[in-house]
């Protein structure tokens, strides 16, 4: 025994004997419709889905009480889509923190303005926590914090609203790491290793990567640091030893490479720079040859005398040690034209 749903009568069999209602006609054509009033609400169409909704309640009565709730959801819809409008409007102003306010603990029935909701709440809080990372990294990078600045500074420099400052702090931070870099490079050109070191240590500490990229130059340092101090060794035994010319190559050699070096050798070098004495006697006699044409012959004694002349007291010391840098090619010439041959001058 069925009721009836428009007419209220009793029947047995698929139609409704008074009105004629055919029951399966009516269920299929009841949610038919009733898919189309939740199509307009997922469309956002909500006071057309409410107006079809509320002439399905009419139409089909037996279904008021859901057609009820359904219209009830919509009117809250529509409550929440009011006040999506005015947080969108907020937000276009950059007034995040009212957006959020606006938006907070509000869910939709539809699920589509409901996303809308959550993805705008989410924009306004990412907007938020951008400002408070700028004002972190601007104060990081007051602090030559570089390293911990640059990581906040490219993580808001797709905020368009921070976009251009992010990019002038950040290029700002790699202007940094460039003049640091240079200061290095200063450093092992004017022979200045020790400093090189500590510029090195300062530099990975403010730009970790640098570590990485001038794996090099801590290899050459450690090279140099190994080799310096094999030769002060060196320098050090041929001192103990009274071979005193040798330690005094070696000294100046090594004060030459490293001027940082002075205050530990130049005292080795005074003390023994009386005792670096050479006698031309020594000399093999091609090489003091030409003191004859100038008047001068070498004694027995290794000393110098005025041809005929009696022998000069004094020893003749040697100059300081000094290591000249290489000779330096004179730049070439222009060519020169022998027989209508161009043939490059001696010089090139």
């Amino acid at each position: 025994m069925k009721i009836c749903p428009k007419c209220k009568q009793k029947t047995d069999g698929g139609q409704c004997s008074a009105c004629k209602l055919v029951f399966a006609e009516y269920e299929q054509k009841k949610q038919e419709q009733t898919g189309q009033v939740y199509r307009l609400i997922s469309a956002g169409e909500l006071e057309k889905a409410k107006e079809l909704a509320q002439r399905l309640s009419n139409e089909f009565p037996d279904s008021k009480g859901d057609f009820i709730l359904l219209i009830s959801n919509i009117n809250r819809d529509l409550s929440i889509a009011d006040k999506y409008r005015q947080a969108q409007a907020l937000f276009s102003k950059g007034e995040y923190s009212e957006t959020i306010l606006l938006l907070r603990n509000i869910k939709a029935f539809d699920p589509g303005l409901s996303e809308k909701i959550i993805t705008l709440r989410r924009r306004a809080e990412r907007h938020i926590g951008n400002s408070s990372k700028l004002e972190q990294a601007a104060a990081l990078l007051e602090q030559h914090q570089h390293a911990a600045a640059r990581t906040l500074f490219q993580q808001i420099s797709g905020d368009e609203r921070h976009k251009e400052e992010a990019a002038a702090a950040l290029a700002k931070i790699e202007e940094v790491k460039r003049s640091r870099i240079q200061e290095v490079r200063d450093c092992f050109g004017s022979s200045l290793y020790f400093a090189a070191q500590e510029k090195l240590k300062a530099l990975i500490s403010e730009f970790p990567e640098t570590e990485q990229e001038l794996a090099p130059l801590f290899a050459l340092l450690a090279k140099r640091k190994e080799i310096s101090g094999r030769l002060t060794a060196a320098a050090h035994k041929a001192k103990a030893e009274k071979r005193w010319l040798e330690a005094k190559v070696l000294y100046a050699f090594l004060l030459w490479q490293d001027q940082e070096l002075t205050s530990a050798l130049q005292p080795h070098l005074e003390e023994i720079d009386r005792r670096t004495v050479i006698s031309l006697a020594d000399c093999p006699p091609e090489d003091v040859a030409a003191w004859a044409e100038l008047g001068l012959q070498v004694t027995a004694a290794g000393l110098l005398k005025s041809a005929g002349q009696e022998e000069r007291p004094e020893t003749v010391k040697i100059a300081p040690v000094l290591i000249s840098l290489p000779p330096q090619p004179d730049a070439p010439s222009l060519p020169v034209h022998i027989d209508g041959e161009e043939v490059a001058d001696f010089a090139a």
